[in-house]
């Protein structure tokens, strides 16, 4: 589990592959053992943390309204 105040940012998959300078940031992080996946399932959003790079099968919206519903 994250915590929201550890998140940087949510990132949807579709179309952030076309990025080069994503590309090499992702394949970076993963050398550098700053990845992790919570799950098996195909990624949709990337999560940058303070401490790595998460891939998750749960949509960008859904993660964003997870976190609002704690800051509420």
């Amino acid at each position: 589990m994250v915590r929201s105040r550890e998140i940087l940012g949510c990132f949807d998959m579709d179309g952030k592959w076309d990025s080069e300078l994503t590309k090499e940031f992702l394949k970076n992080a993963e050398k550098s053992g700053m990845t992790e996946s919570a799950g098996e399932d195909l990624p949709r959003t990337f999560v940058l943390t303070d401490s790595g790079v998460i891939f998750t099968h749960i949509s960008t919206s859904a993660i964003a309204g997870r976190v609002e519903k704690l800051i509420l």
